[in-house]
């Protein structure tokens, strides 16, 4: 409990996000491993016992057990990080566009068909969006958050992130007061506005943290949108931030969604103030032609190229906050 709250009060809570859905081991260990050596503070994993410990194996290797929080992903019916990709076989023409631009190499070809890895599919769409076929569709790995952390609170995870950008208020309380009775630890709630107007968010937060200030609010502006490294990427939730600071929640306010190396900067430059960023796709990005190789951890090289990029990018990140 002291680590994460060391991390909270710094104002500089610098999370990797590995993906709530992806279950790739090897690559989740990859990825803890450069992110923990970095520098961040913070990586937020599924909420899979297997994920967890995949994690902590890169955090141990990185020699950063005592610097690195560890934050697991549970998630809502429709809320679009646990969602998976399959492909209608009917349709697909094996055109393999969608093989080309997804960012995990989540989808293969195997006899002139396409077929999708569930472990490494985090549900971001981008296959969905272009196929001319109509040929991907999702299926939501939905389990009740209380069910899936009850396995795990033997594991000391410093904080649970719970996904809720659903149009339910009713299933979000509900849910969260189950959380709340089993786990007294550090919570993030983590949402975007897609599904509930401003007034809405603001008014389920407040009913949500009350006193509470060991909770983190994860601005998500774009889910999943990450990519490119420009100030357009970090209007949403730059402006989904002002929204939550103008309200005074007694909660730690993160930026997520689009975020990149500009992220901070905007922030600053728009004067909200913010207590930390979250990465994930343009992160993973930047590694991605060093942590695929096989050889990964044999090859100190490009191991060391994938943390100084990494390191790099926490350095500018952290001159704005």
């Amino acid at each position: 409990m002291e680590k994460i709250k060391n991390i909270l009060n710094s104002g500089k809570i610098l999370k990797f996000i590995c993906g709530a859905g992806n279950e790739d081991c090897k690559e989740i260990e990859k990825l803890s491993f450069v992110f923990a050596s970095a520098g961040f503070n913070m990586i937020d994993v599924s909420a899979k016992l297997d994920a967890i410990n995949s994690t902590k194996s890169g955090i141990k290797k990185a020699g950063k057990e005592n610097d690195v929080a560890i934050c697991v992903s549970i998630g809502l019916p429709d809320d679009i990080h646990l969602k998976k990709a399959v492909i209608n076989l009917q349709k697909c023409t094996a055109c393999k566009e969608c093989i080309n631009i997804c960012p995990q190499n989540a989808l293969f070809c195997e006899d002139e068909k396409i077929y999708a890895d569930e472990k490494k599919c985090i549900g971001c769409s981008r296959c969905a969006y272009i196929c001319k076929n109509d040929a991907v569709i999702f299926e939501h790995k939905y389990k009740a958050p209380y069910t899936m952390i009850l396995p795990l609170l033997a594991e000391n995870i410093d904080c649970i992130e719970y996904h809720c950008s659903i149009d339910d208020e009713n299933i979000i309380h509900d849910n969260w007061n189950k959380i709340k009775s089993v786990y007294d630890g550090c919570l993030s709630i983590c949402l975007d506005r897609s599904k509930l107007g401003d007034d809405k968010i603001i008014i389920l937060l407040k009913e949500m943290i009350k006193d509470d200030n060991n909770i983190i609010i994860q601005a998500d502006g774009k889910p999943m949108s990450g990519g490119k490294d420009d100030y357009k990427s970090n209007l949403q939730t730059v402006a989904f931030a002002e929204i939550i600071r103008n309200n005074n929640l007694p909660a730690h306010i993160i930026l997520s969604g689009g975020t990149n190396s500009k992220t901070t900067k905007f922030a600053k430059e728009c004067n909200i103030s913010v207590d930390g960023v979250a990465l994930g796709s343009f992160a993973r990005k930047l590694v991605k032609e060093y942590i695929s190789s096989d050889d990964f951890f044999l090859d100190k090289l490009k191991q060391q190229k994938a943390i100084n990029i990494a390191q790099n990018l926490l350095e500018e990140l952290k001159k704005y906050l």
